[in-house]
């Protein structure tokens, strides 16, 4: 993984613990469960995904479409 890809993993990854956040009213720890729980955080890792490629607003939809929060 080169540090760019890094860096862009990071970007998305607290992009969506922010959405989390907001949406189910929830802190950081929880809203890292949430992510953990629903496999975000490995599918974002997960270079061969191309989901740090993709926008936050994207991958928000792609993940949360259908929840209540």
């Amino acid at each position: 993984m080169t540090e760019k890809q890094r860096f862009l993993i990071y970007v998305k990854l607290g992009n969506l613990i922010a959405h989390t956040r907001k949406n189910n009213n929830v802190n950081i720890s929880e809203a890292l469960r949430i992510m953990l729980d629903k496999g975000i955080i490995q599918k974002i890792e997960d270079l061969e995904t191309g989901y740090y490629l993709e926008g936050s607003d994207y991958l928000a939809e792609v993940f949360f479409v259908g929840d209540a929060g």
